[in-house]
């Protein structure tokens, strides 16, 4: 199903192996001479019973190569369930399935306060990871523990001065399969990103008005922790692809060259209904999942680029760039894979009427002279802000207003919503999100129900955003 173009402002502009039965395949004698992608480093699971995951999980300072032969400071993840295992960037693969119970030992082993936030999930407010709840402090310790609701890619990151935190290299993948998913040749996962390193090969943490007015963007853009390097796949083949936007700020405008691939999966999971585009738009802590079919002869090649994404008020994230590049391989003769049309799924849809509550959330942006970029919710500027109040099972629709110029993706913790529009525009499929790109001078309506009790957040996840104030908290009781 091809997009309208009235909608492809919002909605087209908008890995690793994962333990598959292929193995990867070999270059053919004029393939690549590039590294590959590297392979995110699956944590290991401490507990024998088949439903639940055990992670001993330390945030602590090591040193990765972003470039070869540099060794950059970071605060990385280390799994401490592996004796060799050092911090790493992207932080551990938390690998379960939908249902199982996950246990998180997590340990403080930075000099900052921080927490884990689990991006996307439903679970108990308690294990958010956000700071209604409370920080780890420096030498402390904390214990994750919650069921695994739904299916889908996800991620952890820091709620506590995460701007500095996440580009410092504090991030990582959760992946929760449905063992009752189409079976998948191969199903891969890349978690994109961009670090700005200074002259010596450090991070640059110094805040420019820039940074501060669009989020923190990096010269050098990583897949997996790595600059652009070589993915092989066999020639025909039809694989599963995920993606993670962890970037502070930066969004990336996929692109295969041209060629058409299939969206099967947004942040909630699976779609209703698979849908065909040439490029998609990801905003930083978005996720989707796709289905590409190889076709060519091997030793054909190109690249996955990100285009160029227009934010308003003349910012350009410039591309095109590449991340990825592709070469195909000599078939193995292993089974295609399931087509795009499999991974289609029952969706029942919010029950909205006229008579349903529909809350009004202003998102704006002043530059002051004395103190710089400021960004506010309905006025009011996080932790200063009044908590908003919600009652338990109570469907709403929220109504979005980007007042800006720039583009700011907004995300609520805790549940997922049904995006009804932006700006009178539906979305290509049906299916649940948690974080959507909101234009400039753009109004996105969203369906919601309160499922669970407690205090959440909900913000702009470009973290100088955020952490610049445009953050709020609900309360649901």
């Amino acid at each position: 199903m091809a997009i309208p173009l009235t909608a492809r402002r919002f909605w087209v502009a908008a890995g690793s192996l994962l333990g598959s039965s292929i193995a990867c395949a070999e270059p053919t004698l004029n393939g690549p001479a590039s590294e590959p992608t590297p392979e995110l480093v699956v944590a290991v699971d401490l507990d024998p019973d088949p439903d639940v995951v055990e992670i001993d999980l330390h945030a602590e300072p090591g040193r990765v190569e972003f470039r070869p032969g540099v060794a950059t400071e970071v605060l990385g993840y280390r799994d401490g369930g592996s004796p060799d295992a050092l911090p790493s960037v992207p932080g551990p693969l938390i690998r379960a399935k939908v249902g199982d119970r996950l246990i998180v030992h997590f340990h403080n082993h930075t000099d900052r306060p921080t927490t884990i936030h689990w991006h996307g999930l439903r679970l108990p407010a308690a294990m958010d990871g956000n700071p209604a709840t409370g920080a780890v402090p420096p030498g402390g310790e904390f214990d994750y523990e919650f069921v695994l609701l739904d299916a889908g890619t996800f991620w952890y990151h820091p709620h506590v001065e995460a701007d500095e935190q996440v580009e410092l290299g504090l991030h990582g993948a959760l992946l929760v399969e449905d063992p009752s998913d189409p079976p998948s040749s191969a199903d891969r996962l890349f978690v994109l990103d961009d670090v700005d390193l200074d002259d010596a090969g450090q991070i640059d943490l110094v805040a420019s008005v820039e940074d501060r007015l669009h989020g923190r963007e990096g010269d050098l853009l990583l897949v997996n922790g790595r600059a652009p390097a070589t993915q092989v796949v066999p020639a025909g083949a039809r694989e599963r692809w995920r993606f993670i936007n962890a970037a502070n700020g930066r969004h990336f405008r996929l692109s295969l060259g041209g060629r058409p691939f299939a969206v099967i999966a947004w942040d909630g999971g699976r779609i209703a209904t698979p849908y065909i585009v040439d490029e998609l738009l990801i905003a930083p802590g978005e996720r989707y999942e796709l289905v590409i079919e190889f076709a060519g002869q091997p030793g054909e090649h190109w690249a996955v680029e990100t285009l160029t994404v227009e934010r308003g008020d003349g910012w350009l994230d410039v591309g095109p760039r590449a991340l990825i590049d592709v070469w195909l391989g000599d078939p193995d003769g292993q089974p295609l894979g399931s087509p795009a049309g499999a991974f289609a799924r029952e969706f029942s849809s919010l029950a909205i009427g006229p008579n349903t509550p529909e809350r009004q959330f202003v998102l704006a942006e002043t530059l002051d002279p004395q103190v710089g970029p400021l960004f506010t919710i309905n006025d009011q500027r996080w932790p200063f802000n009044t908590p908003i109040e919600a009652d338990l099972g109570a469907v709403e629709i929220w109504a979005v207003e980007n007042t800006s110029e720039d583009w700011h993706p907004f995300h609520i913790h805790g549940l997922f919503f049904e995006v009804l529009d932006i700006d009178g525009v539906a979305p290509p499929a049906r299916g649940r999100k948690d974080t959507v790109a909101i234009p400039g001078q753009s109004i996105a309506r969203l369906a919601l129900t309160y499922q669970e009790p407690g205090m959440w957040m909900f913000h702009c996840t470009i973290f100088e955003h955020a952490e610049g104030g445009m953050m709020g908290d609900l309360m649901v009781d």
